[in-house]
């Protein structure tokens, strides 16, 4: 089969614009989700009381935290992953638990050994839509 000159050229003209059309569509679309402003999170933590027993000699502490989001009113985060950091002897941060937000943005863990003292901090890494953010220190120490 023979095919003229000139068409082989209209056909390459016609591949080409809509190549650069899709180009510029595509390129459009990663400038648009490039700068994507991400939501402002806010971490707060608190501890229960120690809880030092028969059962649990180094004691026993319950941290609860929650996950909102800025404005009125705060918005929760459900289903976001919250690291649990504990600060070592060293003064170095160890990831000790993780665990998933709930209703309302709350998230809970239970640590021990903490009888003579210890400090953690909450952690959000962030993720698509949500911005990170990091709980003030908590200090847990031991009541007489």
């Amino acid at each position: 089969m023979r095919v003229s000159k000139s068409l082989v050229a209209r056909f390459g003209a016609v591949v080409a614009t809509a190549a650069i059309a899709v180009g510029g569509v595509a390129a459009s679309a990663d400038a648009s989700t490039a700068h994507k402003v991400k939501t402002v999170t806010v971490l707060t933590g608190s501890a229960k009381p120690v809880h030092v027993n028969k059962h649990h000699p180094f004691g026993t502490a319950h941290i609860v935290g929650q996950l909102t989001t800025t404005g009125t009113p705060a918005g929760q985060v459900t289903g976001a992953r919250i690291n649990l950091w504990r600060e070592g002897p060293k003064g170095r941060w160890h990831l000790v638990q993780h665990a998933r937000t709930g209703w309302h943005g709350f998230v809970r863990f239970r640590v021990f050994h903490v009888a003579k003292g210890a400090t953690f901090q909450l952690r959000f890494p962030g993720n698509r839509n949500f911005a990170h953010s990091a709980s003030s220190v908590i200090v847990i120490s031991a009541v007489s």
